[in-house]
């Protein structure tokens, strides 16, 4: 058995103001973690230098620096990548490129941030030869330092803070604040670690979890044109069906487009047609992929029942495999009622289930914001 691995802390996470907000103005660091390895020169072998001197280059509430003298290997690296990955955004911004170069160059773009984060994650990862704990731990108190940093000056700058993540920050105060705001603190941030204008939404939501606290890594925002930027819902997720991750999306889209009765009577006519029947089998379709071979598993949950069953008829079977089913109704657990996709008719359906498990809980976690209760759907 592997030995467990010190774990360290990661990014600062500022807490949502809850509620629906409008003029929402995003600002996110350029490459957080690999702009800080290149800019604080941090490596292994820069490690707890002996200069006296290089301890101005200090990792923040700790008792640690990286040296300024000798230039680290991974530095040197990141610092190449970053700068390749500028000349190609900037040619990106060129309206002369035909299709096939831009794809080029886009592909390439995506390739050079992954080799930065690639690299980046060498300090924390035990198989590296450039492993060491504390090396990772300094790269993310650093991280967690300018992040607040920029928090506390938006608000001297008269900026309402709503949220801030690892390296990003939304705030309400108007655009030529905010901007201004933007070119003092580019001003202050050291070598190339650099605050970016992401962009102006329109309106924005912000929600709570469970017992009432307010959802961390978990909002939906509008830009001007209508595009629609989800993180942490249902609708990124795998292990609900389809029904219920368009019937939340379609009501995170009315509600940001201030039509909030609508959005509760869109809830209500989803579940009014289920129970009619009024539903096509595709939507209710669950895919869950098998992340170890099935005899692995020792709590059964119904993706893992319905493998069993699929493995038992002839399918191959293996780690990795996407197992599609649905809830069907009957007596016994769901993961006894889950079945394949293939044989099932509507009358099989446990509709249910997919209106108190799926369409409901998705519908009610945005909802929620507007005091909507889950008796209030029916």
């Amino acid at each position: 058995m592997s030995k467990p691995q010190p774990a360290y802390k990661g990014g600062f996470v500022h807490k949502p103001e809850v509620g629906i907000h409008k003029n929402i103005i995003v600002l996110d660091f350029k490459s957080l973690y690999p702009s800080i390895i290149a800019t604080h020169n941090i490596d292994v072998e820069t490690f707890l230098c002996k200069h006296r001197e290089c301890k101005k280059n200090k990792v923040p509430n700790f008792d640690r620096w990286f040296c300024t003298k000798k230039e680290g290997k991974i530095p040197k690296r990141i610092e190449k990548l970053l700068k390749d990955r500028t000349d190609i955004k900037k040619k990106l911004k060129s309206k002369k490129l035909s299709k096939k170069d831009r794809a080029k160059l886009e592909k390439k773009e995506k390739q050079i941030k992954l080799a930065a984060n690639i690299t980046y994650g060498y300090f924390g990862y035990p198989g590296s030869p450039y492993y060491n704990v504390k090396v990772a731990e300094s790269i993310s108190a650093f991280g967690r330092s300018y992040i607040k940093t920029v928090i506390s000056r938006a608000k001297k700058n008269g900026l309402a803070v709503v949220y801030g993540d690892t390296d990003s920050v939304f705030l309400k105060g108007g655009q030529r604040k905010a901007k201004e705001f933007l070119r003092k603190i580019n001003k202050w941030l050291p070598g190339i670690i650099e605050l970016e204008w992401r962009g102006v939404y329109k309106r924005g939501l912000f929600v709570t979890k469970k017992g009432g606290e307010a959802a961390k890594k978990k909002y939906a925002l509008v830009d001007k044109k209508g595009d629609l930027l989800v993180r942490g819902f249902e609708v990124r997720r795998g292990d609900w069906c389809d029904l219920a991750k368009k019937t939340q999306r379609r009501i995170l889209e009315l509600i940001l487009s201030e039509k909030n009765k609508k959005a509760v009577d869109y809830a209500r006519e989803v579940i009014k047609n289920l129970r009619n029947g009024e539903f096509k089998l595709d939507d209710l379709v669950i895919s869950i992929q098998l992340t170890k071979p099935i005899e692995k598993y020792k709590t059964i949950g119904p993706h893992v029942a319905v493998a069993k069953k699929m493995a038992k008829m002839g399918y191959e079977i293996k780690e990795g495999t996407m197992i599609n089913f649905i809830v069907t109704g009957g007596r016994g657990s769901i993961s006894d009622r889950s079945e394949p996709v293939g044989n099932i008719k509507k009358k099989d359906v446990d509709v249910d289930y997919y209106v108190e498990r799926q369409v409901v809980p998705a519908a009610i976690r945005v909802l929620s914001i507007l005091d909507i209760r889950k008796e209030d759907l029916f």
